[in-house]
């Protein structure tokens, strides 16, 4: 179970959705976008096109200090999961770094050929496909939920 944990620490790390946006989550008439989740204003993912889902669940970590990320300039984490019929369908990962410079660092250092930066963010993203490979680890969307919350993560409102 902790090369579970360890696993799907690493994925969502490394892994991003495409997102962009203006960073509170607003269109120009000042209402909140639904297909839009606001990271603490730090930035705005938008929900994936073509992708159908019945749960979108939002969740954050700070890095702290003593961890090995934060040398590389990460301040914070974020997983947007996407669920359908109990499944995970799409997940969205932004790592925010404390300056441009290190997120794009970070990218280039990256396994994961296909993170993107847009400014302090890294982001990738990871389709049904992903979700379908880690079937035997964990069989439905809660636990995807469960075990991110029992790696430090906290579930955003």
């Amino acid at each position: 179970m902790k090369k579970a944990f360890a696993f799907v620490l690493a994925a969502v790390m490394m892994l991003t959705l495409v997102a962009c946006g203006n960073a509170d989550g607003q269109k120009d008439d000042g209402k909140k976008n639904e297909h839009e989740v606001n990271l603490m204003d730090e930035y705005t993912v938008k929900d994936p096109e073509g992708v159908e889902y019945d749960q979108r669940v939002a969740l954050y970590m700070p890095i702290l200090e003593s961890a090995e990320e934060y040398t590389t300039g990460a301040r914070s984490s974020y997983t947007v999961l996407y669920g359908k019929e109990n499944k995970g369908v799409f997940m969205t990962s932004v790592v925010i770094y404390d300056s441009e410079e290190s997120a794009a660092a970070a990218q280039k250092s990256s396994e994961n050929a296909n993170a993107k930066v847009d400014g302090k963010a890294v982001i990738t993203e990871s389709d049904a496909t992903f979700f379908t490979a880690m079937e035997e680890f964990f069989p439905d969307f809660q636990s995807w939920i469960d075990t991110m919350q029992q790696a430090g993560m906290t579930q955003l409102d």
